[in-house]
């Protein structure tokens, strides 16, 4: 008869340590911000990503550089968000080429030089490409504190395999 209450307590204690772990594994969109909080997040497919570094801490890195006048000069801009605690390696990114990125304007994801681009990375690369729909709004670009937040969506296509992937909700807060 004790086996019982001791059957029921492991039995309840394994439910609840099972909750707690499916708790932390759910991650919400960060708010959209405009303060340098450093953040990004996006849904892929529908589901949240939100980069994390392997210690839990946001797997978040970006540049923004003027590399002076001239052929192979301008504003670069680089923004590689990685998932680094999953295996495979996950990651968004946003860059531009030579683009001096402005505060309110909408700029269309191209592949050239003068415009932004964009590629999805898990086991396959999804890149924007021309024909896909994609977009980067430029909601606050504070030069002198150095932030800089927006928000995005594109559409990816693996190149091998013709398979798309959907990037919406996009948004990052970055100090650069």
């Amino acid at each position: 008869m004790k086996r019982q209450p001791f059957l029921l307590f492991a039995c309840l204690f394994s439910l609840l340590l099972l909750s707690s772990r499916c708790k932390k594994d759910k991650f919400e969109l960060p708010p959209e911000t405009t303060t340098g909080a450093m953040t990004f997040g996006c849904k892929v497919n529908g589901k949240v990503f939100v980069p994390r570094d392997g210690r839990g801490q946001p797997g978040l890195f970006c540049q923004y550089l003027n590399l002076g006048e001239g052929e192979g000069g301008g504003w670069f801009l680089n923004i590689p968000a990685g998932n680094w605690q999953i295996s495979p390696i996950e990651s968004v990114h946003i860059e531009t080429d030579s683009l001096l990125v402005e505060e309110g304007v909408i700029y269309d994801f191209k592949n050239q030089k003068g415009f932004p681009h964009a590629f999805y990375f898990k086991s396959r690369e999804y890149r924007k490409l021309d024909n896909n729909t994609g977009w980067l709004h430029i909601t606050t670009h504070d030069k002198a504190r150095r932030i800089l937040a927006g928000t995005f969506e594109f559409v990816g296509t693996n190149t091998s395999t013709g398979e798309n992937i959907s990037i919406t909700e996009g948004r990052f807060d970055i100090i650069y």
